[in-house]
């Protein structure tokens, strides 16, 4: 019954392919699907992703309100009651404009006398920027509302037959790679697209694809590892096929296994596969560059070995596995003579 009022047309594969394998083993398999958030860790809160960043005070940044520096019209901005209570975004498109701007202007004393005395507070500015940035980076980007429903545990799955491969949101994830890269280019200038990152914002903010694509895995994973147990358990029991001599039971596991594994259900795990590996490793190439510590919850969601991938990964190895033995059984395994 479940099956005949469920619209989710993700869980209806699943269910439909668990059912079909099980008439044709005949094993029952009692699919049960619990919640994205039963099977992985729900998000840390805000306060506990946050990293700590020094303040620069208020006397210290006075100093660059010099005209050869061309810092005045940023300081101002930064003196505004908006500027203070900025968001995420404009944070980090202030920081994208004013650091190179403070190792400008390094250059620009170093050699005056005249200037000394201001020079060597350029350069504590500038050194306590440089060891803020990746720190404000992360915090821009991991603490930001627009990033964190990517991580929720609530949402439907992806569908099938579905374009997965969010071109948009993609270049956008490639573009805060390119930030955090800048952490180690001490030449580095500001990027051609820092004004526009607001528009990546609401491409982070429009899209689901990040809780969507969590909700495909935890789909995936457990019908796999329940599929794969009901056939291990059939090929425990009395063989389909005996000295692997094909007969009328056999016919019909074939056919399954071609209609509804084949082209059916392992479609949509390629796809979910193909679009979660490109989210992730945006991901990891973005924590690799800012070399952090304590960011083990992001590991959980996007890391080859964290908790989402390896569970999953498992499950598909054993359930191709016990396939593959069963096809064996009946001299029906794939590239078997």
């Amino acid at each position: 019954m479940t099956g005949c009022i469920n619209t989710d047309p993700a869980q209806s594969l699943v269910e439909t392919y668990a059912e079909r394998t099980s008439r044709a083993i005949d094993v029952d398999i009692d699919l049960t699907l619990n919640k994205t958030s039963e099977l992985y860790p729900t998000l840390p809160d805000r306060r506990d992703r946050a990293k700590t960043v020094t303040p620069i005070t208020e006397g210290l940044i006075d100093v660059l309100d010099l005209k050869e520096c061309g810092l005045i019209d940023l300081i101002a901005q930064r003196n505004t009651s908006l500027g203070k209570l900025a968001g995420g975004s404009q944070r980090l498109i202030y920081e994208l404009e004013f650091m190179p701007k403070v190792r400008d202007c390094q250059s620009l004393l170093t050699g005056n006398v005249e200037r000394a005395e201001v020079l060597e507070r350029v350069k504590e500015i500038n050194r306590i920027k440089i060891n803020n940035w990746p720190k404000q980076i992360w915090n821009s980007l991991y603490t930001s509302p627009e990033m964190e429903q990517h991580f929720s545990l609530g949402a439907t799955p992806l569908p099938p037959d579905a374009d997965h491969s969010n071109v948009e949101l993609m270049l956008t994830m490639q573009r805060f790679v390119e930030i955090a890269e800048t952490h180690t280019d001490k030449t580095w200038q500001t990027p051609s697209f820092a004004n526009e990152l607001e528009r990546d914002y609401e491409t982070l903010y429009r899209s689901n694809f990040g809780s969507e694509w969590l909700a495909s895995m935890a789909l995936l994973t457990q019908v796999l590892e329940q599929t794969s147990e009901a056939i291990n358990q059939r090929l425990n029991d009395r063989p389909i096929c005996f000295n692997q001599r094909q007969n009328q039971k056999s016919e019909i596991l074939w056919n399954v296994f071609m209609k509804f594994y084949v082209n059916s259900l392992q479609p949509y795990i390629a796809q979910i596969e193909r679009s979660g590996r490109q989210w992730s490793d945006l991901h990891q190439t973005i924590n690799a560059s800012l070399n952090l510590p304590q960011n083990q919850w992001l590991d959980i969601y996007t890391h080859s070995e964290g908790l989402v991938w390896s569970r999953y990964l498992k499950a598909r190895e054993k359930h191709t596995q016990s396939w593959q033995n069963l096809l064996d059984q009946c001299g029906l395994r794939p590239g078997s003579e």
